[in-house]
This record gives C-alpha cells, structure tokens and sequence, in this order.
C-alpha cells in the first residue's frame, strides 16, 4: 500500500472528509498521477482534487485526464465518471484526451469486460456536444464484433441506442438487429429496437404507418422481457402500447388484472431506476414513466367519456381529456404533435360528439381557459367533435374499471413528483419489512445471528456500515432463497423442478442453481449482476454491487464431499480470491448432488460462517458457505421407496438419474 493510500485509508477510517494538506499539499499531490491511478481511491483523490483546483491554476485538468489515461479499474472508471457527469465540462483539449483514453479501452478486448464497459459509458460521457465524437462513437459500436463478451455487446447496444435516439444511424440499427440472437445481449438490442419503432411512430403520418410501429415496437419489447425475465422496462412499454392499441381500435383499455400488472411493472422500474440512478438511466426512466402515466390516463379518459356528465368538469377536461389529446407535449414532454395523438384523437372526438352535455361544458370552459395553454387544443377537439355530430354519429359508450389508489399514488400524473415517489417506495419497503419480520422462523433467526457475530472478525464489517448493511442483507436473501428451495414440490413452484432425482433427467449444472439464484436475487434492489467478468482476475458467477462496496457469489457444485471442511478446500480459495479488489467477504453457493436417499438436511445444516486468515497473506477474510440440496425424491417418490424397503426391494447403490451406478467428478461440466 503506498503512502497516499495509508494516509487515505486513515482520513476515511476516520470519517474525515480527505485534504490535500493530509498528503504533502495539492503541488505535492499534483505531481503523483502514476500513484494515483493505481489507487484504489483514485476517485477520492480526483475529487480532492477538483474541489480545491482553483489553488494551482491548469494543473487540475491535467492531472484528472493523466489519471483517466492511465486507469485500469472498472470501479475506478464508473466512480470518476459519475464524478465528472455532475461537474462542469473539462477544458474541450483534456475531454478530447478522456474520449480517446475510454474509447481506445473499451475496444481492447484483452482488457478486462467490466473495464470496457465501464470506459464505453466514461467515453460516451465526454462525447458531450460534439457531433465528431458522436459520429466516432457511434461507429465504434457498430462495428462491434458480434464473437464479443455478450456483456460488452449488451452494454454497446445500451449506448448505441441511446446515440441513435440523438442522430439516427442505420449502422446502428443494423447492429442491434444482429445481436436479436445472442444469449446475454439480445434482451437490451431487442429494447433498444423497441425504442427504435417508438420514435419512428412519433414521426410518422398515416395511422397505418403509425400504428405499424407501435405494433412492431411492441413485439420487440415482448422479445426483451422474454429473453429476460427482470425486464420491467419492457414489460411497462409492452403493456403500454397495447392499451395504446385497445384505445384506438375502440375495445374497452385493459382489464383491472392487466392494470394492476402494470402498475407493479411501473413501480419495479421506478425502484430499480432509483437504485441505479445515473446519467444513462434519466431518458429510460423518463420514457417509461411517461408510457405508464399515458396507459392510466386513457383508462380514466375512456371512463369519464361514458359518463353522462362530470362533476367536475374543469378536472376532467384538464387533466384527464386534454392531456390525452395533446399526449406529445403534455406528457411525452415534445415540442409538437406526433404520432399518439393520431391513434387517440380519433375516438376522444367521436365519444364527445355523442353526448351534448360534455360539448356544452367544453364550449363553457374554452370561453373561461381559451387563453391557456390547452386552448388551441381544446378548440380544435370542439370543432372536430361538432363536425362528427352534425354526421350523426351513433353513440356507443364503452365503460372500464376505476384506477386503483395504488396506481393514483403513484403514476397519478405525467410528471412523476421525486419526493412523493421517493416517500411511496421508502413505505412500501418499510411494510414489507415489518411483514418479513414477523414471519422469520427460530432457525433463521439464528443463522442472521450466528453469521453476523462471526464477520465480526472482519474488520471491514465491524467498521463500515454501508459494508455491513449490505452484506447482512445479501446474506438474508440468500438465506431465504436456501430456506425457498427446501420447502416446495414441483406441483407448487415448477422452477425447483432442477433440485429433484427425475426418471432419465441428467444431475443438474452449476448454470442452473446460478439461474435460479439470479431470478431470486434480482427481486431485492441490491445491485446484483451476473458473471461479471475481469473480478479479482477471473470469472464471478454473481456480484453484489451498491455504493462502491462490492462482493461475490460464486456457485458450485459437488458430487462426491460435500461437508463444509471440504467445500473449503475444494472452491474457497477461489472464493476469497474474489475478496482481492473490495471488501474480503463473500458467499460460496453449492449445489449440492450427495443428498443422502434424497432427503436433504435440516436447515441448520446447510450452512456455515468461516472466518480467518484464508489465503495466508495477513488479510481476515470471511466465507460464508450455503449448500442447496438437489437429488431430492418427491413426496410420492418417498413413499413408492418405503414400500420397496419394508418388502426388500430397495436399491443398495446410489444411482443416477439415467439409472447407473454414480461416480461423481468435481470436473464435471457447469
């Protein structure tokens, strides 16, 4: 550890905000950029920098571009660019440097995949306004190689997207359909595609053509939630424009059960997006929230149309009716009329025209509101509608069911109000707290006990908060994903059906645990990622990330031996190896294929806190070792095995599913 980094670790330790006169003097500082940038604090140090540049006039930039030049660290990278996206721009000479330092990296494939991409999204940054970076870039992530990391590929598609959306760029598109094929990137080139159809049908001008790509918008967003099952976003999307379609085609917008699917979509996003908040995520979260606001709207707007009159009409008129016929300005936040309106307008202006008390309150409010802002527009739907009626148009009202609260709090408008989604998503989250807690049996009280007292040794945990928050609570999911495996059959839950002997089904891979540990984990909002490649020099089968702090899952699977002491020795050195970049605890997750007669052991049995000096290099590390019995036998399997045993008949050697004699292999494929 060098000088600066002791002398870092004490100011943090300590809870002091960093000073340059903590090492030698902003000059004396200025002058270690080679140091610097092999530090793990190299974020701190470039903010320390930053906030006091005004004492050395021009050296601030160089030193912060020679750091970003020389950096080689993903959480680096991501750190200093979150750094440099809420400061002002650098001189354009040293973001010119940035650029080409990121983008040169994020094209190195030997570098490692979280590096890359954490440089994609630092070049896309220092891209700014300049159309030649722009350009640049653009043409980088086209010409991506489709053999690439599908995460690298996945990440490209991300910004490729998002450069498409600012110039249009039919390389682009052309590599984003390339990628529909491939596990890993395909969900984010689908949704990105998706996004694609959406703009095109803002800008379109027949109905058909409109609606041909919200149709086809649609169809690419159910291609990504299917390839991947988190996929809130394009779930919401999904949903969205086929209430959009309902709407248009004058069936009634959506059942009270599609809704309500909605509305959880809306708020998993919305929970996610907080979570991750970034530079990149402000036009998703934008997009998908003005999707979601446009999708309860035309439910209530469809409501208020059937009804004889409103009791309070200026509401209606305001902020249901009209916000709906000027969808693109109101609530898509665009400078002028678009393609949404060309499916919605249409069918506000045959309904209004079939009932003169709406036509009468709408000519009474355009005399009082003709000067706002919803004037013209209000205008122009009275006209259409009294030219509708003078065609005698035969009314047909549609009726649909009332918004749920829920749904009101919280996409209650088109612009979603911060603190008022922060304060709905901090009670919810406390609620079912308070509900887990109630519900926590004897056993797992006593396994979040026995394993915190146990990192406790590690001083990492002991000391930092943030570090202890985390890890107890990934700890508590994974503790509860164990105790969700042990309980149902498959009739209950089909996705264990992997956890139990089948007739002529093969033992289950490592890849399969990591699935289903993957689909459980990413209900909790705590940054996990799967195989993020380039941790501690190799491959991580699952990594929690929030906040800096940073540790790993790594999954397994034993054949032969499966008791903690060798569980230990066979996979917990590479287990601690993770432990090399960021805080030394991690979990090691065993599928575990000796369950004795295919019945696994009690709760208390499947788990085990280690703690200690586990590579031999002074360092107090902590494992924490969970097993997930598989080979288990149904119930109905238990029984045909105890009549075989009371009339002599059981089996004597433990066979495998294809009916051999097993002869386990640590080798065996994932």
């Amino acid at each position: 550890m060098s000088r600066l980094d002791q002398a870092m670790t004490v100011a943090l330790q300590a809870g002091r905000t960093p000073s340059s006169s903590g090492f030698g003097g902003l000059s004396a500082l200025l002058a270690e950029v080679e140091v610097v940038a092999q530090s793990p604090f190299a974020a701190e140090f470039v903010t320390l920098v930053m906030d006091e540049a005004d004492a050395v006039d021009g050296a601030a930039p160089e030193f912060v571009t020679g750091v970003i030049e020389r950096l080689q660290n993903d959480f680096a990278i991501s750190s200093i660019v979150d750094i440099l996206a809420d400061r002002p721009p650098l001189p354009p000479i040293f973001e010119q440097r940035c650029f080409r330092a990121w983008l040169r990296l994020a094209s190195s494939r030997e570098a490692a995949v979280s590096v890359r991409t954490a440089a994609l999204r630092g070049a896309l940054l220092m891209k700014r306004g300049s159309q030649r970076r722009a350009l640049e870039l653009a043409g980088r992530v086209a010409a991506s190689d489709l053999d690439d990391d599908p995460h690298y590929l996945a990440h490209a598609a991300r910004i490729g997207g998002l450069l498409h959306s600012e110039a249009p760029n039919g390389g682009i598109v052309e590599f984003l359909e390339a990628l529909r094929d491939i596990d890993g990137a395909a969900d984010e080139a689908a949704f990105e595609l998706g996004l694609h159809e959406i703009a095109a049908a803002f800008n379109g001008s027949g109905t058909d053509e409109i609606r041909g790509h919200f149709d086809a918008a649609r169809s690419w967003f159910e291609i990504s939630s299917a390839k991947r099952e988190s996929r809130s976003d394009a779930k919401v999307l999904s949903l969205a424009i086929g209430v959009l379609s309902d709407f248009h085609d004058d069936r009634p917008v959506a059942s009270s059960e599609r809704l309500d699917e909605l509305s959880r979509e809306a708020f998993a996003y919305s929970a996610y997006a907080g979570y991750q908040a970034d530079f990149l995520q402000g036009l998703k979260a934008a997009q998908v929230a003005a999707w979601a606001s446009l999708s309860f709207r035309l439910h209530t707007v469809v409501e208020s149309l059937a009804q004889p009159g409103w009791l309070d009409a200026a509401q209606v008129i305001e902020s249901e009716l009209l916000t709906v016929y000027t969808a693109s300005r109101t609530i898509f936040r665009k400078g002028s009329d678009g393609g949404v309106e060309r499916i919605v307008r249409p069918r506000i202006e045959q309904e209004i025209s079939k009932n003169r008390s709406q036509l009468f309150v709408l000519r009474e409010w355009l005399k009082t509101k003709g000067m706002t802002e919803l004037g013209p527009a209000a205008a122009g739907l009275l006209e259409r509608a009294e030219a509708a009626l003078i065609g005698d148009v035969t009314p047909d009202p549609k009726m649909a069911a009332t918004v749920s609260p829920t749904v009101a709090a919280i996409l209650g408008s088109g612009d979603l109000d911060y603190e008022a989604q922060q304060r709905i998503v901090q009670e919810v989250v406390a609620a079912s707290a308070s509900l887990e807690q109630r519900q926590i049996s004897p056993p797992m009280a006593e396994a979040l006990h026995r394993i915190e007292q146990a990192f406790q040794e590690v001083p990492e945990f002991r000391s930092n908060p943030e570090v202890r928050a985390l890890v107890l609570s990934v700890v508590w999911k994974t503790l509860l994903f164990l105790e969700g495996r042990l309980d149902p059959t498959i009739g209950v839950d089909p996705t264990v059906k992997y956890l139990f002997l089948l007739p002529n089904q093969p033992d289950p891979l490592e890849k399969e645990l990591q699935a289903d540990f993957m689909r459980f984990m990413r209900t909790a909002k705590f940054g996990t990622v799967d195989e993020w490649r380039g941790i501690g020099g190799g491959r991580a089968d699952v990594v929690h990330q929030l906040n800096g702090i940073r540790f790993v899952t790594e999954v397994k699977r034993e054949l032969e031996d499966a008791s903690f002491p060798n569980l230990l020795r066979s996979y917990g050195d590479q287990t601690a190896l993770y432990q090399t970049t960021n805080i030394p605890v991690g979990i090691l997750l065993v599928l575990d294929l000796t369950t004795r007669d295919g019945k696994p052991d009690h709760f208390k049995q499947l788990y085990k806190p280690i703690v200690g000096n586990l590579l031999n290099d002074g360092t107090t590390r902590g494992v924490l070792v969970v097993k997930i019995p598989a080979r288990k036998i149904t119930p109905s399997g238990a029984t045909e095995k105890a009549k075989k045993l009371k009339t002599g008949k059981g089996a004597t050697t433990k066979q495998n599913r294809s009916g051999s004699t097993r002869k386990g292999s640590k080798a065996a494929p994932r």
